[in-house]
């Protein structure tokens, strides 16, 4: 079993609740930065600019009362105290007019300040106002940055941070509890193709660790039904086969008198009864033995082909022009597609059974297409169940065990194929087995 690392899709549980827990703390940090902003930053920034705003209304009111042999005292005073510069004309950076710090501007006229207006300079980093005292003009400036419109820091350190360290560690407990949930998926998959899957690991929380070890017993116990099972047939299969054997000793020492024609149909049966019991032996046991190997995949098809033709069946071969090559069990893929062929041919109404080869670099689809009257639809499922013969099938022909479908259905699950029966153009089926790319 592949227990590695599964790969992030946004359809898995793990995307979507990554998903679900980034979008929550995207709001969630939207709904605090506007808090925030509408409860702390706008109330500081108004708060600093009619801080601001009093330190300038005073400084223009002194000015205007000082006299003139005080005024640069005043002015060194106050670049002093308050970072405020006082001049009686532009500094040589050229300030541009600026419509902005509309709190500023309210504050400035809250203070009678009507005859002002206020300039940025030094790329924004200084403001400007333009006051008038008497039939003097001065401008006092000051940084950009001691309005305070901007948030606290640390606020904003705390929102990011917290948003960030609840992201990690919410996305960290998911993904463990995802790895336990994708080990159980894989072995779920395994048992469910037939194989018996390791044991999974009874790790993680209660409810993970509870569940894995109901799918251990779950498994271990289907294991059991299945020996008991192979065991039971093999059995049976052993005490049928006795008194075969001497019912086929018996006819064949029949006296050369006795009548030809029955004869042959007792030994018809007794071959049908010994191919029965074969198929069932089969059926029981699943081809649990695997030995993979590298195949061209038109080769076994003529393999097949030829011998069917030499029965007299018409079958045609439509390959591919690329080689076709393929990494598989050569018994299990031979006894697929000869049940599938030979299906074809019991209810094809005697017409040629046509065989189209789809090939690629890694893998393939084998397609066997016949004449016969078809499946409807809500019967293909029961097609693939043991011993069940559809209406059309009973009416052609009551031969087989009807287990054909179902042992070709129980080996390409367990190997990882699909085979499906799908309505053909004109009339009949299309018995489709697709070979997945190779990992």
């Amino acid at each position: 079993m592949n227990a590695g690392r599964p790969r992030f899709r946004i359809d898995s549980l793990f995307g979507l609740t990554s998903l679900t827990i980034a979008l929550t703390l995207l709001a969630f940090s939207l709904i605090a930065a506007s808090a925030t902003n509408y409860l702390v930053v706008l109330p500081m920034a108004k708060r600093s600019a009619e801080d601001l705003a009093a330190e300038v209304a005073t400084a223009a009111v002194a000015l205007q009362w000082l006299p003139t042999s005080e005024r640069d005292q005043f002015g060194e005073q106050l670049l002093h105290d308050h970072g405020i510069v006082v001049t009686d004309r532009l500094p040589d950076s050229s300030p541009l007019p600026s419509n902005e710090l509309p709190y500023f501007r309210e504050a400035l006229a809250k203070h009678s300040l009507h005859e002002f207006s206020i300039l940025t300079g030094h790329g924004n980093s200084q403001i400007w106002v333009d006051i008038h005292s008497g039939a003097n003009e001065y401008w006092l400036g000051f940084d950009n940055g001691r309005l305070g419109t901007n948030p606290p820091l640390a606020l904003v350190l705390a929102l990011g941070g917290g948003a960030l360290l609840t992201l990690s560690v919410s996305l960290f407990v998911v993904r463990r509890i995802t790895r336990h949930l994708y080990r159980l998926s894989l072995a779920a998959r395994e048992l469910g193709q037939g194989r018996t899957p390791a044991k999974v690991p009874t790790t993680g929380p209660v409810e993970i660790s509870a569940l894995a070890d109901t799918f251990n017993h779950m498994s271990a116990n289907l294991q059991r039904m299945a020996e008991n099972r192979t065991v039971m047939i093999a059995g049976l299969s052993h005490d049928l086969r006795t008194p075969l054997t001497r019912l086929h000793l018996a006819v064949e020492m029949l006296d050369e008198n006795a009548d030809r024609e029955l004869l042959a149909r007792i030994r018809r049966n007794l071959a049908a009864m010994n191919n029965l019991i074969s198929e069932f032996l089969l059926f029981s046991r699943g081809m649990e033995r695997v030995n993979p190997v590298r195949l061209q995949l038109w080769e076994i098809l003529e393999s097949l082909i030829l011998d069917l033709e030499a029965d007299g069946v018409d079958v045609r071969l439509n390959r591919c022009d690329n080689p076709a090559t393929y990494i598989a069990d050569r018994e299990v893929l031979e006894r697929i597609l000869l049940n599938l062929l030979k299906n074809a041919v019991q209810y094809g109404q005697g017409a040629p059974v046509e065989v189209d080869l789809h090939c690629s670099d890694d893998g393939g689809v084998v397609e066997i297409m016949d004449r016969g009257p078809g499946i409807p639809p809500d019967e293909v499922e029961s097609a693939f169940l043991p011993f069940q013969r559809l209406e059309a099938g009973q009416r052609l022909r009551a031969s087989g065990s009807g287990l054909g479908l179902a042992i070709a259905r129980q080996l390409a699950d367990r190997h990882g194929w699909t085979i499906e029966l799908v309505p053909r153009e004109g009339g009949g089926t299309i018995a489709r087995v697709v070979l997945p790319p190779m990992h």
